[in-house]
C-alpha cells in the first residue's frame, strides 16, 4: 500500500463518520423511497478542500429480523443514466425475497443527477454525441472538438476528479455512513466496471457482488466504441430473423435481407437529408440509427422496432401500443448532467489518443464494414480532445481482488455488452467468480428485468443465501424469440 492509498483511507475514514438523514424525496419517480445525501471530498488527496453532495435514495428491508444489510446499487445501467431512478425501478422489480433481507440503496455517482450536478449548456444534438452520426471526418472532428470544448468552458476545475477510482471511493464513504462493515453490490452495464473497480480498490468490505451486462475489462475506454459495431450488425441481423415472418404485417420483406435492405435504404434517404418521420417526429441521421440502437437492447421490444420502421418506411401511423411505449422512452430529454459525467469519466479513466489520422482511417474501414453504427462509433470522440490528462493509472483487475465471490450474468445475445466481454471479465477474474449465460437471449439487464426464472433463482439464491454456483451455468430460454 502506498503513502497516497493510506493518505485516501484517511479522508474516507474522516467522511464515513457523517449520518445520512432520511426523508421523503421531493421527486414524483422516487415516491415510496427514503432519500438522504452524503458529502465527499472533490480530491481525496485533498479532503480538506471542496466537497461535493451525493443524493441516495433507500427502500429498507421488508423483513426486520431477516435483514442481511445493504444491497447498494451501481449508478445506472448505462453510464450518463441516474443510480436513483434504477434503485427506484429495482424496488419494483427485484424478487420479494431480495427485498426481504436487504435495504436497497441506490445513488447518481458524482457531477450528475442528484449528486452535484454539472451543467455545460450543450445543445440537443450535442447530449447524442456517443452515437452522433458523422457527415463526414472534418465535420466530426469539428462536432466532438466543440462538445469537450464546452465542458472544458464550464466544468474543467472538476475534469480530474471525474474518474471510476473516485466514484469506488464515494462507495466506500456512503458504506461507512450506512454504518456498515461490508455491503452487498448489484451492477449492471458500467456498473459492473464500477463494481470490479470497487472490490479491486475495497474487497475487503464486499459481502454478495453481482454484475450484470458486463462490461469487458480490455474498453476502457476507446475499445468500448470500436466493439459495438460487429455487435450493433449482430442484433440487427437477428432482429430481420424475427422481422421476416411479419411481412405481411410489417412490410418490410419476406426474407431477412429484404428487411435488412428496407432499413438501410432509409438509413441511406435521412443521410441524403431527405425528410424521413415518424408519427409526425423528423428522423436526422444519428435519431434515424439511436432509435433502433435502443430498441435492440431488448428483444421485448421487438415489435416496436417493428411498427416503427414499418411506420417510417411506408408513412403509415403507428400503432397506441408504439406511440406510449415512445412516449415513455423519449418523453423526457436526456439530462445533460448525465452527459456531462459520462463524457468527463470515459476521458478520466484513461487518455485517449490525440492523432487523428487512426481515428480517421478507423471510421472509413468501419463505414464499409459495418454500415449500421460503424462510422459513429469507431470514428473520433470528444475525449480526443480532453483539456487534462487522467490523474491517476486505470486500475489493473485480477489478481488482488479480494471480494469473497462475484456473480457474473450475462445474455448471449446482447448488444450493448455482448457475451464476450463477461468471458473476458470472466477470465479475469478467474479466482473469486462465477459466469452465468443466459441462453437465446438478446436483452441488456437480465436480472430481474428479463424474466428468465432459472436465472432469476441463481442470482436471487445467491443474493438470499450466499449459495455461490460451483461452476459456470447456462440457463436456456423457454421461449426464445428468434
Amino acid at each position: 500500500m502506498t503513502l497516497d492509498d493510506l493518505a485516501d483511507l484517511d479522508a474516507i475514514r474522516h467522511f464515513q463518520s457523517q449520518s445520512p438523514r432520511w426523508s421523503a424525496p421531493d421527486e414524483e419517480a422516487l415516491a415510496g423511497l427514503q432519500y438522504a445525501e452524503v458529502t465527499v471530498p472533490l480530491d481525496y488527496r485533498a479532503p480538506g478542500g471542496r466537497t461535493l453532495t451525493l443524493g441516495l435514495v433507500r427502500s429498507q428491508a421488508t423483513a426486520p429480523e431477516r435483514r442481511r444489510g445493504v444491497l447498494l446499487v451501481g449508478p445506472g445501467d448505462d453510464l450518463g443514466n441516474r443510480g436513483t431512478l434504477l434503485g427506484a425501478q429495482l424496488v419494483r422489480t427485484l424478487p420479494k425475497e431480495v427485498l426481504a433481507h436487504y435495504d436497497v440503496v441506490a445513488f447518481d455517482h458524482r457531477f450528475m443527477g442528484r449528486s452535484s450536478p454539472v451543467v455545460c449548456g450543450l445543445e440537443p444534438e450535442e447530449r447524442f454525441w456517443v452515437f452522433h452520426q458523422p457527415r463526414d471526418f472534418g465535420h466530426e472532428v469539428r462536432f466532438q472538438a466543440e462538445v469537450a470544448a464546452k465542458v472544458a468552458e464550464h466544468a474543467r476545475d472538476l475534469l480530474p476528479y471525474a474518474s471510476s477510482r473516485n466514484i469506488a471511493r464515494d462507495m466506500e464513504v456512503v458504506r461507512g455512513a450506512l454504518g456498515e462493515e461490508r455491503i452487498s453490490y448489484l451492477g449492471y452495464s458500467y456498473g459492473t466496471y464500477l463494481g470490479a473497480v470497487w472490490t479491486q480498490m475495497f474487497g475487503e468490505h464486499a459481502d454478495r457482488v453481482v454484475l450484470d451486462s458486463i462490461c469487458s475489462p480490455d474498453w476502457v475506454w476507446r475499445g468500448l466504441f470500436t466493439d459495438f459495431p460487429p455487435n450493433g450488425e449482430r442484433c440487427l441481423d437477428r432482429w430481420t430473423r424475427w422481422a421476416a415472418p411479419r411481412h405481411e404485417q410489417l412490410g418490410l420483406g419476406a426474407a431477412p435481407g429484404e428487411v435488412r435492405a428496407a432499413y438501410d435504404r432509409l438509413l441511406a434517404k435521412v443521410d441524403a437529408d431527405e425528410p424521413v418521420a415518424v408519427a409526425g417526429f423528423p428522423l436526422d441521421r444519428t435519431l434515424a440509427r439511436l432509435i433502433v440502437v435502443g430498441m435492440l437492447n431488448s428483444e421485448h421490444n421487438y415489435a416496436f422496432l417493428g411498427d416503427i420502421l414499418r411506420c417510417a418506411v411506408h408513412g403509415a401511423a403507428l400503432e397506441p401500443a408504439t406511440m406510449a411505449f415512445l412516449a415513455g422512452m423519449f418523453g423526457q430529454p436526456k439530462e445533460e448532467s448525465g452527459t456531462v459525467a459520462q463524457l468527463a469519466i470515459l476521458a478520466g479513466d484513461r487518455a485517449w489518443p490525440r492523432r487523428l489520422g487512426p481515428y480517421e482511417r478507423d471510421m472509413a474501414r468501419a463505414a464499409r464494414a459495418y454500415p449500421f453504427t460503424g462510422a459513429a462509433l469507431s470514428g473520433i470522440k470528444a475525449p480526443a480532445f480532453w483539456p487534462v490528462p487522467p490523474a491517476e493509472p486505470v486500475t489493473a483487475l485480477g489478481a488482488g481482488n479480494r471480494a469473497p465471490g462475484i456473480l457474473l450474468v450475462q445474455a448471449a445475445e446482447d448488444m450493448s455488452t455482448p457475451h464476450a466481454a463477461a468471458v473476458r471479465m470472466h477470465e479475469v477474474l478467474r479466482h473469486n467468480s462465477r459466469l452465468v449465460t443466459v441462453a437465446d437471449t438478446a436483452h441488456h439487464r437480465v436480472f430481474p428485468f428479463y424474466g428468465n426464472p432459472a436465472a432469476d433463482e441463481v442470482v436471487t439464491a445467491y443474493l438470499v443465501d450466499g449459495t455461490l454456483p460451483a461452476g459456470d451455468l447456462v440457463c436456456p430460454n423457454p421461449r426464445p424469440l428468434v
